[in-house]
């Protein structure tokens, strides 16, 4: 927009001094917007600017009937506009009547120009302006298919912004007679699915000589693209990708072999039951003489957060000089070592519901396996507060007499970010209670860890409702009551909460006597299992 000066205007007429201006740029012809009727002057405001250099150029020879010659200023300035309520309301209406429902089709091409605006000044391309024309298609005519923003000086598009979630069916755009200066100003438009573009008589078409990179240049911006400034596109040879495709959805949990479900399972209930205990020297069984571990945290901007892990970080980042007895130090050797550093970490809680598991090799030999969760660590036991943290293990695993140990460890811990502290021990929805399989009683190995699981022990990851519970080799009814009647007469349970204890355990007496020991030191049998 460019304003217009006319010293001494106000004494004529306003149709005189147009009259007159019209007469000396003639055939040129102009509009003039919000005519304003100063002390000394007359004010208003035309479009072009080629137009008002024009007039500013020839005022000498405008001369009104009086023989009086005007004085024109010419200032590149826009009206003031204050987008309120009632500016809205009128932008409502004359962008109704402009609005053709059957092709779903607006077309706001020279806005500011309608004449229901008189003297209210609506330029589009003032940005609050635009903004609340969006709003306006948005809240009315969500499914808008056509859009004709032609002739509205626009130079950016910035209010577009999210415009694809806005208008998610906007398909044709008319941008031409503007002054958008580059393609860059249409990247905000990238995510909507342009079919129809019109960018003609923008000053970006001088940037390009070449018509067939021109058209390339737009079509890398909107591969849909089939009409561009009314020309009709070539089909474009496009890989035969289905857009609507999305990525598979995420699993808790990859299973290499589904035979070692429940094999994992047994192992990781076990594993952190002891873990998050008092003592963890029983984790000696779990280990391999020979078992190797290391761990590592972050960088040390968590070094404080992470007080408790840093004396055995062995990240190679952290190792000063790189040196080589740092990196053998940090590496533990032997399950002694093993067990005594973990010994030394501070009591933890761990979250079963937040485990995810990968089992990447199961072979009768050797099976690998990494696990990923939240525990929250407690500075001292009287602390009921503590930390949250995310920790990342990968277990290595042998057979070892009937069960399996350790040989192999990586432990990876960090400070948990919100999202996953939010949802450290969330209620989730429930899965019945499970008893644990029975597996070959083993001598040594892992045989002290599978005695402490805990009655109703539920699925230790979010995959474990799915892990396939392999056989179990059942007692006889004979040998069932024998072990109903010893396990009454050691809880001093009834018969039938006794049964119900041995059912939920798989039949397995010392686990479930361990179980029952557990509980009952927390409070958590009931009344009525005593009742007789």
């Amino acid at each position: 927009m460019v304003l217009m000066a006319i010293q001494f205007a106000q004494r004529y007429s306003k149709d005189d001094v147009i009259r007159a201006l019209l007469n000396v740029i003639s055939p040129e012809i102009f509009i003039p917007h919000y005519w304003r009727t100063e002390k000394n002057c007359v004010q208003f405001f035309v479009d072009d600017y080629s137009i008002a250099q024009r007039l500013q150029s020839v005022e000498r020879n405008v001369q009104m009937h009086d023989g009086y010659r005007l004085s024109i200023r010419v200032r590149a300035s826009c009206p003031v506009v204050s987008v309120d309520e009632e500016f809205k309301e009128k932008m409502k209406l004359v962008m109704a009547k402009r609005y053709n429902p059957p092709t779903k089709a607006l077309d706001m091409s020279k806005f500011h120009a309608d004449p229901d605006f008189r003297n209210i000044f609506c330029g589009l391309f003032r940005s609050q302006v635009m903004s609340a024309a969006l709003d306006i298609i948005e809240k009315n005519i969500p499914d808008l298919e056509a859009l004709n923003l032609n002739e509205n000086s626009l130079s950016g598009l910035d209010s577009f912004k999210n415009v694809e979630q806005r208008l998610p069916n906007l398909k044709i755009l008319y941008l031409g007679d503007n002054n958008i200066a580059s393609l860059a100003h249409l990247l905000v438009l990238r995510n909507v699915p342009i079919m129809e573009l019109v960018l003609k008589s923008n000053p970006l078409r001088q940037r390009y000589k070449d018509h067939s990179f021109y058209v390339s240049e737009v079509r890398r911006k909107f591969p849909k693209l089939v009409k561009l400034d009314g020309e009709e596109l070539e089909p474009q040879i496009l890989f035969d990708v289905n857009d609507t495709s999305s990525l598979p959805r995420a699993k808790a949990s990859f299973l290499c072999d589904a035979a070692g479900a429940d094999i994992i399972r047994q192992f990781l209930e076990q594993y952190f039951i002891i873990f998050d205990s008092d003592n963890r020297q029983p984790l000696l069984d779990a280990y391999h003489e020979q078992a190797m571990m290391s761990i590592s945290v972050p960088s040390a901007s968590q070094a404080g957060r992470l007080e408790s892990f840093w004396k055995f970080n062995r990240n190679f980042r952290r190792i000063v000089n790189n040196e080589e007895i740092n990196k053998i130090r940090q590496l533990k050797v032997g399950r002694l070592q093993v067990v005594s550093t973990l010994a030394e970490w501070p009591k933890t809680q761990h979250d079963p519901q937040s485990f995810t598991v990968d089992l990447t090799l199961f072979t009768p030999k050797l099976i690998c396996f990494t696990v990923g969760g939240l525990f929250k660590e407690f500075e001292s036991t009287n602390n009921q507060t503590g930390d949250i943290r995310y920790f990342q293990r990968q277990f290595i695993i042998v057979p070892a007499g009937g069960g399996f140990c350790i040989r192999n460890e990586m432990i990876f811990v960090t400070s948990a970010v919100g999202l996953q502290a939010r949802a450290f021990l969330k209620p989730q929805q429930t899965m019945p209670a499970a008893g644990t399989a029975a597996t070959t009683a083993a001598p040594n190995s892992l045989s002290s860890v599978q005695n402490r699981l805990q009655m109703n022990q539920q699925a230790t990851t979010s995959a474990a409702a799915a892990l396939i519970h392999l056989p179990a080799n059942q007692p006889d009814d004979a040998t069932k009551m024998q072990m109903v009647q010893a396990m009454s007469m050691q809880s001093h349970m009834n018969m039938e909460w006794s049964r119900k204890c041995l059912e939920e355990n798989n039949w397995d007496y010392n686990h479930a006597t361990f179980v029952f020991d557990k509980l009952q030191k927390e409070n958590k049998v009931p009344p009525e299992a005593f009742v007789k």
